[in-house]
């Protein structure tokens, strides 16, 4: 298995030079590269010795103009080749790649003191010094430095064993993850169409496997696949790659996107980071300043919002929020670097801890406090502090490993382990949504607050029906969830249950005499009138009630049970609606069909009530209704 190693350096120090004579390849493709002399995109080139060592080399610009396009190359590197001129030492642009390459997370690789032909021995013990030093306290701290001349060959061989060395020392990359592939170029082919270049970061792709370009959520499909020139059924991570795709012109696709697994990332105009200035930084920072930010092989402008204070010193590592002009797809864990808008320099890097922050308006304080605990590492308050930031949103298993970077089955033992502690609530089994405790407690303050209000607007009710309770919170869960999240409050004693009824514990309805006696009376009225009980103006009339005070003890009536509401001004005890249901489906399991004619003539009803029985029967799903006539509504079972 190979691997990926870019070069880095000061400009015209000789790392193109250095990558033809070790692979045979010129990786400046533009004329323009040629007639300057100075490398000004991102090439490639493979590399294979006689020992089988393959690597795929990624050659970087270093003037200080490119370094947006060295980023690009950056992204997926397993290790660099840090190029320095024995004749000139360590430069500007060469602390500045191996600060971004630190910043990067990579930590494997070799310095190649090129140009030894024009340095004697002295100069070249010099240079190697300068290495040792510039390269103190970072991940080059210790590594291999080999003087080598391009132009005459020599140190080629001690090169080509220090580079052998390499992917022993670089830990395999996990295929089990989803497939990820920032693309840094994209161009279109005569006879193929649409084809872009970059390296696999994770997971493996084969040409019949689902793809998504990101951050547009394009599904695209696959057409071919090439590493280093040659067709392959598959690619995998730590390899160069050529995905042909169909269906999308190369404008349509460029440098910054990704293709990734569907569902593999999350998009976001806001970042939540864990960032580190540099030291060398000229300035302070301070709220909203203006950045660059390069995530994968994307540069994206956007402004900083500071979490843990006012300004951000050189030399310093703060959590704080990006806050981008166009989206960035990201998962937690990912490395970026950050620039000065302008002029151009590096202000730092870091990791992405939180990739689609829930827009909160918490204190920043408390914010950062949260988001402290997600960056320190332990698993199970590293998916606890993803929960609660989510707050009401939730977080669903599958999206938890983007939002954590942990492995499948470490994400759902950890679940498991906090949902068992009461810390994690699932309020949806089959999707596997969590939310935190605290939410749900939250949750539960404000139902209670609401039946609250509702029992001392209506004192004789014994409570709110699920459907009215649930209305309350149908703009932010489901009506699974909400189910799961009322059933666990009620278990835990936060509101009660009655039957179908929710009401605070200790709540008991209180009706008046009065109003007893007059419910006596409007039930007595409409059990009075058979089939065909008064309508609403007529009952109140023989009952000598008002039309507030009239509905309002149907809405009493209704709620407890002793009358059922057909229509608006139309009611009946449950009795009399039994038996007109059980004579309808009578007639209909013997005739198949029924009309309005036919109903009202069963009923001994008019045909206006007739109209307004068989609209609730249907609503009840007892019949179903085809043009004029009514069927039986069999179950669906």
């Amino acid at each position: 298995m190979g691997i990926v190693v870019g070069t880095s350096g000061h400009i015209d120090h000789g790392k193109t030079t250095l990558i033809g004579a070790l692979t045979g390849v010129d990786t400046d493709r533009w004329a323009e590269e040629k007639a300057r002399g100075i490398t000004i995109d991102i090439g490639f080139a493979p590399y294979r010795d006689d020992q089988g060592t393959e690597i795929a080399f990624i050659d970087v610009p270093g003037h200080e103009r490119f370094v947006h396009n060295m980023l690009a190359g950056a992204a997926g590197l397993d290790a660099v080749m840090l190029v320095v001129a024995a004749d000139e030492g360590v430069m500007p642009q060469t602390r500045e790649h191996l600060a971004i390459c630190d910043l990067l997370g990579i930590r494997h690789g070799l310095v190649a003191l090129s140009r030894r032909d024009l340095a004697d021995e002295e100069l070249i013990e010099l240079s190697t010094e300068d290495v040792r030093e510039a390269t103190q306290g970072t991940f080059l701290e210790g590594a291999p430095i080999v003087p080598v001349s391009a132009m005459t060959g020599e140190g080629l061989d001690a090169l080509r064993a220090a580079l052998a060395e390499l992917p022993g020392a670089v830990a395999e990359r996990d295929t089990t993850h989803p497939f990820r592939f920032p693309v840094d170029r994209s161009f279109t082919m005569k006879g193929f169409g649409t084809v872009v270049t970059g390296t696999v970061v994770s997971g493996a792709l084969e040409k019949d496997h689902p793809v998504v370009q990101f951050p547009a959520r394009k599904p695209v499909r696959v057409r071919g696949l090439q590493v280093h020139g040659q067709p392959a059924d598959r690619v995998q991570a730590g390899q160069r790659a050529a995905i042909n795709l169909t269906g999308i012109e190369k404008a349509e696709i460029e440098r910054g996107d990704q293709l990734a697994a569907p569902g593999s990332l999350l998009i976001s105009y806001l970042l939540n980071v864990e960032l580190r200035l540099l030291e060398n930084v000229p300035r302070d920072l301070t709220q909203r300043t203006r950045v660059r930010l390069h995530l994968g092989t994307s540069e994206i402008i956007g402004r900083l919002v500071l979490l843990e204070g006012e300004t951000f010193a050189p030399g310093e590592t703060q959590l704080v929020q990006l806050r981008l002009e166009a989206p960035a797809a990201s998962r937690f864990g990912d490395r970026f670097i950050v620039r000065n808008y302008s002029p151009l320099y590096t202000l730092g890097g870091g990791r992405v801890i939180d990739p689609a922050p829930n827009k909160s308006r918490r204190v920043k304080a408390e914010l950062g406090k949260r988001l402290r605990a997600l960056a320190g590492g332990d698993p199970a308050a590293l998916v606890e502090e993803v929960i609660w930031l989510q707050s009401t949103r939730g977080v669903k298993q599958a999206e938890g490993f983007i939002r954590t970077g942990m492995a499948e089955k470490q994400l759902a033992k950890t679940l498991a382990q906090l949902s068992s502690q009461g810390t994690a609530v699932n309020i949806d089994p089959q999707e596997k949504k969590f939310i935190h405790r605290h939410t749900l407690e939250r949750i539960g303050r404000f139902l209670v607050r609401v039946l609250e209000q509702f029992h001392q607007n209506f004192p004789e009710r014994e409570g709110m029906t699920r459907a009215e309770l649930a209305g309350k919170l149908s703009t932010l869960f489901s009506d699974k969830e909400v189910a799961q999240m009322l059933g666990r409050l009620t278990k835990d004693g936060v509101i009660d249950q009655q039957e179908q009824v929710f009401r605070n514990p200790g709540h008991e309805g209180t009706v008046s005499g009065e109003q007893e006696a007059l419910l006596a009376q409007f039930v007595a009225q409409i059990e009075q009138g058979g089939n065909q009980p008064a309508r609403k103006t007529a009952l109140f009339d023989a009952v000598g009630v008002d039309q507030k005070a009239g509905t309002r003890l149907l809405k009493m009536a209704s709620h407890a049970g002793k009358l059922v509401r057909v229509k608006d001004d139309l009611y009946y005890t449950p009795g009399t609606l039994a038996k007109i249901e059980s004579a309808l489906r009578g007639y209909l399991e013997q005739n198949e069909k029924i009309t309005v004619v036919d109903f009202k003539d069963l009923a001994g009803i008019t045909r206006k009530h007739a109209v307004d029985l068989l609209e609730h029967f249907d609503a009840a799903k007892v019949t179903l209704r085809l043009d004029n006539e009514r069927v039986l509504r069999r179950s669906s079972s």
